[in-house]
């Protein structure tokens, strides 16, 4: 049997329609799973083989550092994690022919990385790319920057025309069943959105109106719109959204409400890959095109007591999260946390005690972090000192995972003695709490060894860079980056932190 680590991959450009407003994996993406799996199994060197899989579905293969999971996939197959892709072709894998071809001739042949692409017959380990895979490259690479061009300029033309284009309604409208490039009221959302506009009018706050709409019950657009059958950005924690007060202001800027068809405000960067905002002047705007739910008199007004908004500067990736609703916290006087969800509802809300200075958060991570580092240092100049000949000995990582598993179902076991009357409450609870002691022991060692996996091969260059980060004041980008996650925060200050060399694929 081949010793192969295997990473199936697929992506998709453009996402299939969301059904019943919950978003679901592309068809196309479905298929590529089953012609990938039906491969794997008929090959017999791959029988008993790992497979993992990473899959960008809805994200243009043109560009190849903008797609997280590819680079997830490449950064596995760099610390040698993986040693052997397959794709259904080469333009699932990216369309730009000349960087397809960097990895195919140059970065995977030095790793060692076996690559299949099944419908274009090449497999790295019995064929060479030759003529035949690099005009498919370059063929694949027209046809895309081809088909790029003709979508854009087909939704510039519907944009000229008054065509609404986006993929989500906007709060207060639906698509019209025979025309989805049309809008029409939705009486009911409507009603809300007058409202709004005639709370700011009279001069109520943004914080008073977005809590006023969550006293009364009312439904926030995302809640809503998941409740209606309706796609939306927020259906995986739609029960916990609600209304803020930057949420308000974007409803009250938004032109759409006056009948009129705002589209193209955004553009791709060729350079960084991501998208950008353009100026206003840029942006496409057809009037009339569909039935206003205010007045221009009344958006005018509305935009005349907004307070205009500041550039933003530069702000840091906030990493903290709120325990009760999921919700990433928000930052306030440069170093407050606290979780929006609870400043904007009702008192008994229990976000509202969600909150915490990040300095002070940011001391216990760091402070926890060292404790793990350290514990890895000593293990590893351990071994420098052994200078241990056997391979097999560098990581027990895969023991000591089976010993955990051993006394999790010992513990199993004994609740299912004490059910039966087979032992008496008593040894139960002392056995238990031997469990519990080395259940907790096994759970720590297998964390320091995920994080010694995580970072260099070598002992001695292991030692190094957690020396290098050991010397640090402060939680750093990069260390947040390479080592943690996300951190929960609780009512009461609790921590739950989640290391990020933890994770398994």
């Amino acid at each position: 049997m081949s010793n192969y680590t295997i990473c199936a991959y697929m992506r998709l450009s453009k996402e299939d329609s969301d059904v019943f407003g919950r978003k679901i994996e592309s068809g196309s993406i479905s298929s590529q799973r089953r012609l990938i799996m039906d491969y794997i199994n008929k090959q017999k060197e791959f029988a008993g083989c790992n497979v993992i899989e990473r899959c960008d579905d809805g994200i243009s293969g043109r560009y190849f550092d903008t797609r997280p999971q590819f680079t997830e996939m490449i950064e596995l197959a760099k610390k040698g994690k993986i040693n052997c892709i397959i794709v259904k072709d080469c333009s699932r894998f990216g369309r730009d022919y000349v960087e397809l071809g960097d990895y195919l001739e140059q970065l995977f042949p030095f790793l060692g990385v076996r690559f299949i692409a099944i419908n274009d017959h090449y497999d790295s380990d019995k064929t060479e790319g030759g003529l035949d895979i690099a005009f498919k490259n370059l063929v694949y690479d027209i046809y895309s920057r081809d088909l790029s061009r003709k979508v854009r300029a087909s939704r510039k033309q519907m944009a000229a025309q008054g065509k609404y284009i986006a993929g989500q309604t906007l709060y207060g409208y639906r698509k019209k069943k025979k025309n989805k490039h049309q809008l029409e009221i939705d009486p009911e959302a409507a009603a809300i959105v007058r409202e709004i506009f005639d709370m700011r009018i009279a001069g109520v706050g943004l914080t008073e109106i977005a809590r006023n709409l969550n006293d009364r019950g009312i439904k926030c657009p995302s809640v809503y719109k998941t409740e209606k059958g309706e796609a939306s950005n927020h259906t995986e924690n739609a029960e916990n959204m609600c209304w803020t007060a930057s949420g308000v202001l974007q409803l009250l800027s938004n032109e759409i409400y006056t009948g009129a068809v705002v589209a193209l405000k955004s553009t791709f960067d060729t350079v960084t890959g991501k998208l950008k905002v353009k100026p206003k002047e840029e942006w496409s705007k057809v009037e009339g095109m569909h039935e206003a739910i205010v007045s221009k008199e009344i958006f005018q007004k509305a935009q005349d007591i907004i307070t205009p908004q500041k550039a933003p500067g530069e702000t840091r990736k906030q990493h903290y999260i709120c325990g009760c609703c999921g919700r990433g916290l928000n930052r306030r006087n440069g170093t407050d946390l606290y979780c929006a969800r609870g400043y904007f509802l009702e008192d008994d809300c229990e976000c509202r005690v969600v909150k915490a200075k990040e300095p002070t958060l940011d001391g216990i991570v760091l402070k926890e972090l060292r404790e793990k580092l350290l514990r890895v240092m000593d293990a590893e100049e351990l071994k420098l000192e052994a200078k241990s000949s056997d391979p097999s000995t560098a990581s027990n990582l895969e023991s000591l995972k089976g010993a955990l598993e051993s006394v999790k179902k010992a513990k199993q076991m004994l609740f299912e003695k004490l059910a039966d009357r087979s032992i008496d409450r008593e040894t139960f609870k002392e056995k238990k709490s031997q469990y519990d002691t080395e259940i907790a022991e096994l759970e720590q060692r297998i964390s320091d060894a995920s994080l010694a996996e995580s970072l260099s091969d070598e002992s001695d260059e292991k030692v190094d860079e957690v020396k290098s980060f050991l010397e640090v004041a402060t939680l750093t980008d990069d260390m947040w980056e390479k080592f943690i996650q996300d951190v929960i925060v609780y009512p009461g200050g609790k921590l739950e932190i989640h290391w990020n060399f933890e994770e398994e694929f």
